[in-house]
Order: structure tokens, then sequence, then C-alpha cells
């Protein structure tokens, strides 16, 4: 028997074993620290939560480069050679110079950025012997560890899953270390039932048997040996936790060992089981470009395995702070049990086999040389399918992505429903302005992703605005349209028209009208009418109308497509001053009632009003002309709201809500000032000459829109 490393020597032992990957060259490095624990309890970090919902990690990409470029990241920047001849001197011919950077090729240094150190969790280390003192590991040995030995390979390994000391920075840097051995059956159970007793997330195996992957030699090891009851270890392990495995070093093997394709032949282990190999990427800060394999492929593992680098300058046994070059698998796959116990960390709602999935679904495999074979559903019934090669199983380890929201997150509202975080659950009309987005922006919502993991989103992100129609649009009806007397019909915008008779008018909208809303597929149109009549009155007339109408959200904010009712009082006066003057003024008083909007919301009463002031003269400058100046303040919300239950947080007892009160008033009123001149220029012709400009339009404060227009009408 003999246990093989990847420097080709042979050591005589008692055990038909290999250890992944082995090396030897030069290192030095620093810390890092900050705990984070999104959506649960008093850890919660408002800084990092704005991280945990967007479509990239834009917002922490300067930390993510200081990072990179600080002197612990920088250690592991390294150019590399294979020494064939033994003597450090470089033959281009037959030494391809390889470039590495196994920390930023894996995305590790966006997890760090925003704090995630995998405090709190637990990584098993089953290897060949640990100098648990050495700096980069020691203070974080859980109990019950099992050291053995004095051995580099062990040491490296457990350095590079949780290191952090002056030398260097490993993945998860805020882990503890469960140490145990391999090498024999008794050893290697005792290590498996105490990484599950003591909870360890995940279990680390930079070694394997020299056995490749057959039903003859599962039936020899596992059946008629007394590894049998390594399995039943293993077995039990992996219901609640995930076992990852080192590939052989060849790459020039044909299958798989053993241990990394197990799976294929206890089918139940795969739910929490997977292969690493290694390769040596080229990559920007977007994606993988291509990659060199310098192992074996993934082979019969292929549905369970990952890529990694694997080449880190590491612990060694030489002193408790000496440091040296490692390459091989067993240095890639610590990089994932590391990548486990960051997102254990990020994320405390989902098991271990969620994690596994999510390192899955995220692996980046749009390299250049990724040949798809097949396609796996990562959870089952998720619909959420990655595709994996049997070279490079499912793609390189991408940490950024699988911290990321994966498919379209879900609010899971109090009534039982989800909301889809694509759609917005409330619009906000025209006649709250920003009120909406203002009463929401403190409240962080809790949603889902499409695999279970929870993050932090915004309130206000639940929200959309409606887009106040520009000025230009409300000049052009006062000067060449007909536009509506009422302030609530003038308010939707678009056509109306208008029928009188000795004083009564009925004006209605025109199918056209739409408040400048946003699109809503499938929801019905705004229905509105004013009845009204005009009588002689205070030396002047007065019109008393009654409008109502059916709103889409145009202009009182709509949950989940909710329509409301309203109905308003309309007054208006309008006097002549002397021969050629006049002045008019109008009044819009209304309400929505309150009531419940749906299962989850309650609505109080919703109050608006509207006013508008025209003032002109004619014959000002020549027969016929008229100038006028308007002021007008659109249709607004004066007071109520809406309290709605929405998701905050996650406990062990499930998801909390907060009721969140949702004030309509807008903090600033629009108000329009107008100036039009229209003036004959021949028979049945005239010009017109407007301009408009708006303060906080859209009821928004210090948002302005301007127009100015020059018509020419023309009767026929």
């Amino acid at each position: 028997m003999a246990i093989r490393s990847a420097n080709g020597l042979t050591y005589s032992a008692a055990a038909c074993l290999f250890l992944a990957g082995c090396g030897g060259g030069d290192s030095d490095t620093g810390a890092l620290g900050a705990l984070l624990a999104p959506i649960y309890g008093n850890n919660l970090s408002s800084d990092a939560l704005s991280a945990f919902f967007v479509s990239s990690f834009d917002v922490f990409e300067d930390r993510a480069r200081e990072l990179r470029n600080s002197p612990n990241y920088r250690e592991q920047r390294i150019d590399w050679y294979t020494d064939i001849n033994g003597d450090r001197q470089r033959n281009p011919d037959t030494e391809p110079l390889y470039n590495s950077y196994s920390l930023a090729s894996a995305r590790i240094e966006y997890a760090h950025a925003v704090g995630l150190t995998g405090a709190g969790q637990t990584i098993a280390i089953v290897d060949d012997g640990f100098l648990a003192t050495h700096d980069s590991i020691s203070g974080r040995i859980a109990a019950g560890s099992v050291a053995g030995d004095l051995e580099s390979h062990g040491t490296a390994v457990a350095s590079v899953a949780a290191g952090n000391a002056s030398g260097m920075i490993g993945v998860a840097h805020g882990a503890n270390l469960l140490l145990g051995l391999f090498d024999t059956p008794e050893s290697r159970i005792q290590a498996t039932n105490r990484a599950r007793t003591s909870g360890a997330v995940v279990q680390n195996n930079s070694w394997g048997f020299n056995d490749r992957a057959t039903s003859a030699n599962f039936q020899r090891i596992f059946i008629d040996s007394a590894d049998r009851d390594y399995l039943t270890a293993l077995r039990s392990y992996t219901e609640t936790a995930v076992v990852v495995f080192a590939a052989d070093n060849d790459p020039g093997a044909t299958q798989s060992g053993i241990m990394e394709a197990l799976p294929r032949f206890a089918p139940e282990l795969e739910i929490g089981w997977l292969t690493v190999i290694r390769g040596v990427p080229d990559f920007d800060n977007n994606r993988i470009l291509g990659a060199q394999r310098l192992s074996s492929a993934c082979l019969d593992a292929a549905r369970w395995c990952l890529a990694a680098d694997g080449t880190w300058n590491a612990a060694t046994t030489g002193s408790n702070s000496s440091y040296d070059l490692f390459v091989g698998t067993s240095f890639a796959a610590p990089m994932v049990s590391g990548a486990i116990a960051l997102l254990a960390e990020a994320f405390p709602n989902l098991t271990p086999h969620d994690l596994r999935a999510r390192l899955i679904a995220t692996a980046d495999n749009r390299f250049n040389g990724f040949t798809r074979s097949g396609s796996l559903e990562v959870v089952p019934g998720s619909g959420f399918f990655h595709d994996y090669s049997d070279e490079w199983g499912h793609g390189f380890l991408d940490v950024r992505a699988a911290l990321l929201p994966i498919g379209t997150p879900v609010a899971r509202m109090a009534d039982g429903s989800t909301h889809s975080t694509d759609t917005p659950l409330i619009v906000a009309g025209g006649a709250t302005g920003d009120a909406i987005i203002r009463s929401l922006e403190a409240t962080p919502v809790l949603v889902t992703d499409l695999l279970g993991g929870d993050f932090s989103m915004p309130g206000e992100a639940l929200a959309a605005t409606t887009t106040a129609a520009p000025v230009s649009e409300r000049l052009w009806s006062s000067m060449f349209g007909n536009a509506p007397r009422s302030g609530l019909l003038r308010a939707y915008g678009g056509s109306s028209m208008t029928l009188e008779h000795e004083g009564i008018e009925l004006a209605m909208l025109g199918p056209d009208a739409t408040g400048g809303s946003i699109s809503r597929a499938g929801s019905d149109p705004v229905v509105a009418a004013s009845f009204g009549q005009t009588i002689d009155a205070a030396g002047g007339e007065v019109f008393i109308g009654l409008n109502i109408a059916r709103d889409d959200g145009s202009l009182i904010p709509g949950i989940r497509d909710t329509r409301s009712t309203l109905a308003a009082l309309e007054l208006g006066y309008m006097r002549n001053i002397g021969a050629t003057g006049f002045v008019q003024f109008g009044g819009t008083f209304g309400m929505a009632p309150g009531g419940a909007g749906d299962a989850m919301s309650e609505r109080s009463d919703i109050h608006f009003n509207a006013f508008s002031i025209e003032a002109g003269e004619a014959d000002v400058f020549r027969r016929g002309d008229k100038l006028s100046i308007g002021l007008y303040m659109p249709v607004a919300v004066t007071s109520g709201g809406t309290t709605i239950a929405l998701p905050v947080a996650r406990s062990a007892t499930g998801i909390t809500y907060s009721d969140v009160e949702i004030d309509y008033t807008p903090s600033q009123r629009e108000i329009d000032l107008s100036i039009t001149y229209g003036t004959p220029v021949g028979k049945d012709s005239e010009i017109y000459i407007g301009a408009i400009h708006a303060f906080n339009h859209g009821h928004i404060g210090g948002q302005q829109d301007t127009a100015a227009i020059l018509g020419f009408r023309m009767a026929f």
C-alpha cells in the first residue's frame, strides 16, 4: 500500500490512500474581521444589508479592490511552474509558467468585503496531521479535535480553509476547525462522527483511496471491509451536512477515484457531496474567460463537481509562522469547504444542502472550453437547472455569485401569498408624489430567492412611481385643446368630451386617459365623469359639479392593482372685469373611502384637492388678441394612507412582519405658472405663444419642468 502525493514521491503506509495534492516553494500575510448575519437578530448590519439585494456588488467594488491589492491577498497572487528538473531553473520549453490568484478567481474578496468571515461555523478537516499551534489556525481549534503527527499537508489544508494571521488569509478566516485523521478506518469513522455531533457544516477531505470508481472496488472497500462503518458514518453525516473530496491530481486519469464518485454507488450521499478538481483560470472582474486543467477531470463525479485553482502560500510545520507554496486539488477542496462556511454565515436560514446547491447553481461555466454534458436541477422542484460537463463539472467556484439572489426573489406576505419582486407591490399614484417612497425607505423587506436564500430589499423597491406628464401637455391642452373644467378629469390627461346645454355640463374622459402612470398590462382603463351646472351669482358665473372616477392607480396608489373609487366636489367662479378682462377660480375637493385594500392592507379615507386661478385681458396689443396668466395646483393627496404588513426578518419560529404605515401625502405640492398669448393673423386663423414652468413637478420637492409652445390655428 502507498500514499501517493502530487510530486510523485511514494511513502510507505498501512492504508491504500493518497494525498490529493502537495508541493513546495516560498511565502507572507494579514487579517480581516466584522461579523455579518443579514436578516437575523441583533447582528443586522445596515451597511452590508444593502449589498445583499443587488444585481451586482458594484457598491462594494472599491472595498473589494482594496482587499485584492492588500499585502495578505497579494501573497496569493503567484507566478509558478512545475520544477521538473528540481533545480529551480525553469525550462520554458517543458515547464509552462502559470499565473494563479486563487482568492480572486473564486471572488472570495467580495464575501470579505461585506464582512463575512465564516464566524460561528465549524469546518471539519480530515487529513494526515496538523500543527495546531500554527499562528494561522491556533485559537480556533474545536473541542474533540485530533491533531495527530505534525504534517505540513494537513496544516496547509486547514489554513486555506480558515487561516488568519500575519502570514496569510484563508477563505473563512473566522470559522472554527475540527481536526481529524484519515489514516485508519477507525480514525475516518471517528472523524466523521465527531463532525456530525459537533455540528460541522462541512467536512473537507484532501485525500482519497487509490482505487478507481468501480462496483467491484465499492463492494471490496465499503461492503466487505471495516470501511463499511465508515460508509455508514458518511451516510449519517451527509443527511444534514456536506462532504467535500479533492479529486485525483492526474490530468490524464480516465476514471474517477472511488471517493470522488462514491455517490454513484451510494446515491443517498449525493445531496451532501461535492468533488473538487483543479484548474488555473484566466479571468477578468466579470467571469472566467478560459482555464487550463491541472488535475483529473470530473468524469464520474461531474454532477456534483466544482473547480477551483488550488495554488496557495499556506501554513507549514516549519514553525508557528512558516509558509510555503502548495499546489494541487488538496488546496482547491478547502476553498469550497471555506465557501460553504461563508454562505452558512450569510444565510443562517439555509441548510448545508441548500448552501451546496447555491455553489452548484452559481458556478461559472461560461468560459471557453466548457462543453455541456448534461443539466442538473440543483434543487428538485425548483425549476432551476445548471449545466455541467464531464471535464469541468459545473464550473469554477464563484462566491460572489452565490451571495447574490438566484432567480427572481419573492416577498412572502402576511396573508400567505408571495409577491414577485420583478413587479411593483404598490404603485405610487400621481397625487402622492414621493410619499410612498419616503414611507417605505426606512423599512428593509425580507425577500427570498428561488433557492431559499434570504435577502434584505430596501422597502422602496416594492413601489413603482408614476411618471408625471410633462407640463408641455398641460400647456398644449389649455391653448389648443378642450381642457376639462374638472381638476380631477384634468389630472388624468388625454382627451375629454364635454356636453353643455343651458348651463348644464357633462364631461367624460376619452379612452386615451393615462395620468402619466406606468403601464398596467391587463388593467381596466380609467373611468371618470363630471356633472354640474353653471348659475349666475355674485356678479359672475358659479359652477357646482360632482366628479366621479374609477381610478386605475394613476392618482391614488394601488396595491396589487387594487382600484379606488373617487368622488369630488367641483367649484368654479368666473367674472368679467371691465370690458375686456376676466378672472376665474376653480377648486376640486374629493375623497376615496377607506377599507381593506386586500387581505394584507388596511386603508384610511384619502382626501385630495386641486386649485386653479387664471386672469386675462383681451385687446392688449391689438384688437382680438388675448393675454392670460395662470396658476395651477394639480390634484394632490392631503391626508390618508395605508397600513400594510411587510416581512422584515426571519427567526427560528418563522417570518416576522411589521405593520408599516404608508402616508400618501406628498411633502411638496406642485405649482404650475403659465402665460399664454394669442392673436389673430387673418380671417379664421390665430398664432398662439405660451410658456409654463412647474415647481415641485410631480409633487416631488426640487423637481422642475418648463415648456414653451408656438402654434398656429386655422378654422375651416
